[in-house]
């Protein structure tokens, strides 16, 4: 069995063996993932804030308490299967700055004080008053709970879509780059090779700061960075350069002395790309006597 699925398979366990010892955990997701793997009950990430415990300062002015602090257990995601104390109100004045602020601005409803001495009628008015007054806040609280949880629910499902989309489009990719490995050349043509130092030019652009610095060391004024230049000067080589290019990326790393026990590339490379020629040995050719006679001037 991997390694993964036997950790998994552990940590499902242990939570489950929390929730079952301690009934009160409130279980919470802290990552997405699809409405259908989700775990039934579970308080998804965006709907709980995680409150500390340790008071890093004594001697600071304490928190105001929070009705709506939990324990939890996280069932999903990071620290998956700690225990910790969240809130899961989202509109908690303790924890929400734009919930306090908004609080601030419309506080509830207070019955204001009789003025003086008043009759039964007038003490039975500012009953009424206060009441209504308290109905139409609770109307507008509700009201406003109710766009968050549609404007939640919107979320969600852009959420879901866009995770399909990008679910859908990584797995085209992935059947492309099969395809590729599948049609793999034994030997790169100009184009393939060309493609493949593109690939190679943006793993990692720093590792070939020096190459690109070699390039742009005519130019004071150019502003590229390394993989700019590298892409730009790989589009513009002719095919026959594509293969020196392609060393030249490599070994200009090694160039320098090798420390001792370190490879050295650049020897190697030698060997491989420039091998020793036998030298020519000078035949020494045989000296033909001639059977002309020799030539006499007349007399």
């Amino acid at each position: 069995m991997p390694l993964r699925t036997l950790l998994s398979i552990k940590l499902t366990v242990h939570i489950d063996r929390e929730i079952a010892a301690r009934p009160e955990l409130i279980q919470i997701e802290d990552g997405w993932r699809n409405a259908r793997e989700q775990r039934p009950g579970a308080v998804q990430r965006g709907h709980f804030r995680e409150i500390e415990t340790v008071v890093e300062n004594p001697d600071a002015e304490p928190a105001p308490p929070c009705t709506a602090a939990k324990l939890a257990i996280i069932v999903y995601g990071k620290r998956v299967g700690t225990t910790l104390t969240v809130c899961t109100d989202d509109d908690c004045p303790v924890h929400d700055p734009r919930a306090a602020a908004e609080q601030a601005a419309n506080p509830a409803p207070t019955m204001a004080h009789a003025a003086g001495p008043e009759t039964e009628e007038e003490a039975e008015e500012r009953q009424r008053n206060y009441e209504q007054q308290q109905k139409e806040y609770e109307q507008e609280q509700e009201r406003k709970a109710e766009e968050r949880r549609q404007q939640f629910e919107r979320e969600q499902k852009e959420n879901e879509a866009e995770r399909a989309r990008r679910e859908k489009l990584y797995k085209a990719r992935v059947s492309k780059f099969d395809r590729i490995l599948d049609k793999a050349p034994a030997m790169f043509s100009a184009a393939q090779l060309r493609v493949f130092l593109r690939a190679l030019a943006t793993i990692d652009p720093y590792t070939f700061d020096d190459v690109a610095e070699q390039l742009a060391v005519n130019d004071e004024n150019n502003e590229q960075t390394s993989e700019e230049i590298l892409l730009s000067t790989i589009d513009g080589l002719p095919d026959d350069k594509i293969t020196g290019f392609a060393l030249r990326l490599v070994l200009t790393a090694p160039t320098p002395i090798p420390r001792e026990g370190e490879l050295d590339l650049l020897t190697e490379a030698e060997a491989a790309f420039v091998p020793p020629q036998p030298k020519k040995t000078a035949s020494k050719k045989a000296k033909i006597p001639s059977t002309c006679p020799p030539f006499l001037p007349r007399p």
